[in-house]
């Protein structure tokens, strides 16, 4: 286990990315922020792409729309503080007219990227919020550039959007091209129409033609953070550096960890400087062990940037042949792994636990692979952002399903593929909506391990020696059974 780490506090997020570009990671920003998310819509064959060419259509235009945010957060003297797919979140100095020009000016910068309503992203939406905000640097095996922000104003606009996205486009409350924010003294959302928005335009329209001229800068080479053994290692298995335009490709699936009770702890602390300063070590700690858990695992993992307190990894595989081979068992067993090797972190750090999300979908026809991974640059950043039907279906497993610590959720052709035994424990899932899925199957970790010492059991003989010196083989079996 890693020593506790001491984290020193700075000012601001200008602070903070100082002491980022000097290479200095045990540091917190505790301040008031407004949180922006954006989500681009795109056509459902980008969003869980299932080829290469679809994967890297959908890479190339998240690479826009972060860069499009970079350079107007820019211009309020806000940051990009996470680049997770096709959900882009920034922070900016609070201020209502701040955020109202910000949101003008990013949709207008938008309209001019993504001009063409026959291209892959149909529309695009966004919800914020502002609160106090615990924003800790991002630490991951490598050099995770994203920064964790922690705090309820970070996560209620994210739930909100999740939540508008479980129902059609006709039932959302949410349209396309409308920003969300909180209704003043109803605990509700203002819906706003961004076509309506008051927009400069001279500057929104110099921004949208920089970008859609822009070759964007897909690599990790200038990145010394990124320039590590452990990287190296993950780019020799594709042979090259991944970029949009040729992306790392391998088969496997993603699972992804949340951990419960952050957001409240956070909000108990920050009118006591020495249990905030704690927490952002105890949360610092946190992601450490899980990068060694990622970095010494002996299946070949690779981890993507932290989203808040969800932790993301793929389990990846050269061949179809050994994907297959492991997928009936490890789907399950390497959430289990994760969860007992990070379950004293989370209690330690007074938390409940994990709640996990599975999923890697179908591998189409001759693909040659279903993972496929690039390094998107923005500014002098540079993100770790997968592609392909895991990831849409991962995310969506958490977001619709209420899911609790120590529960797993799996997306259904996945629960399909598992050893019988394993399959067992899962029920069908029911959604935030109390319906039930046609999509996820949910089980309790602790059912799953049962069921995994018991195979262990039984596939392990005892040996017994007669009277005849004769070995006798008998398999194991329950008591009671």
């Amino acid at each position: 286990m890693p020593k506790r780490l001491l984290m020193e506090r700075v000012a601001d997020l200008e602070g903070l990315e100082q002491r980022r570009a000097r290479g200095e990671t045990d540091v917190f920003a505790p301040q008031v922020l407004e949180h922006v998310y954006l989500k681009l819509d795109f056509k459902s064959q980008f969003e869980n792409a299932r080829t290469a060419e679809d994967a890297k259509g959908f890479l190339r235009s998240v690479t826009r729309g972060g860069m499009a945010a970079h350079a107007v957060a820019a211009r309020y003297g806000g940051y990009l503080l996470e680049l997770q797919g096709s959900m882009i979140h920034v922070g900016l100095p609070a201020s209502r007219d701040g955020v109202d020009g910000f949101v003008a000016e990013l949709h207008h910068v938008l309209r001019g990227v993504f001009h063409d309503p026959r291209s892959r992203v149909e529309g695009w939406r966004m919800a914020a919020d502002a609160g106090m905000t615990l924003i800790v640097p991002g630490r991951g095996i490598y050099g995770d550039e994203s920064w964790v922000s922690l705090g309820d104003s970070a996560n209620r606009p994210a739930k909100y959007l999740y939540a508008q996205l479980e129902v059609s486009e006709e039932s959302r409350a949410l349209k396309r091209f409308h920003v969300a924010c909180p209704a003043a003294n109803s605990g509700g959302w203002q819906v706003r129409d961004m076509d309506s928005m008051r927009v400069r335009l001279d500057e929104a329209t110099a921004i949208s033609e920089a970008v859609r001229r822009a070759d964007p800068v897909l690599d990790f080479v200038d990145v010394q953070q990124m320039r590590s053994a452990a990287f190296g290692q993950v780019a020799s298995f594709g042979g090259n550096t991944p970029s949009a335009d040729s992306p790392l490709t391998y088969f496997g699936w993603v699972f992804r960890a949340d951990l419960d009770g952050f957001s409240s702890r956070v909000e108990g602390c920050f009118d006591n400087p020495t249990a905030l300063t704690e927490l952002a070590g105890s949360f610092a700690n946190i992601m450490d062990v899980a990068a060694t858990f990622v970095r010494n695992h002996s299946e070949p993992l690779v981890q993507l940037p932290w989203a808040g307190d969800n932790f993301t990894a793929s389990a990846v595989f050269g061949t179809k042949s050994a994907y297959d081979s492991a997928a009936p068992r490890r789907l399950v067993e390497l959430s289990m792994d994760y969860d007992a090797e990070m379950e004293e972190e989370a209690s330690d750090g007074g938390f409940r636990g994990w709640a996990h999300g599975i999923a890697g979908g179908t591998v189409h026809g001759n693909a040659g692979g279903n993972i496929y991974l690039a390094a998107l640059r923005a500014g002098s950043r540079t993100f770790m952002v997968g592609a392909g039907e895991g990831f849409g279906r991962s995310t969506k497993a958490l977001s619709d399903i209420e899911t609790g610590p120590g529960e797993l959720v799996i997306y259904q052709p996945d629960w399909e593929r598992l050893e019988e035994q394993y399959q067992k424990p899962f029920e069908p899932a029911v959604t935030r909506r109390n319906q039930q899925s046609s999509l996820f199957r949910c089980a309790a970790i602790q059912g799953l391990s049962r069921q995994r010492a018991r195979k262990e059991t039984i596939s392990v003989p005892t040996i017994l020696t007669a009277a005849t010196r004769q070995t006798v083989s008998v398999a194991s079996r329950q008591h009671g059974r």
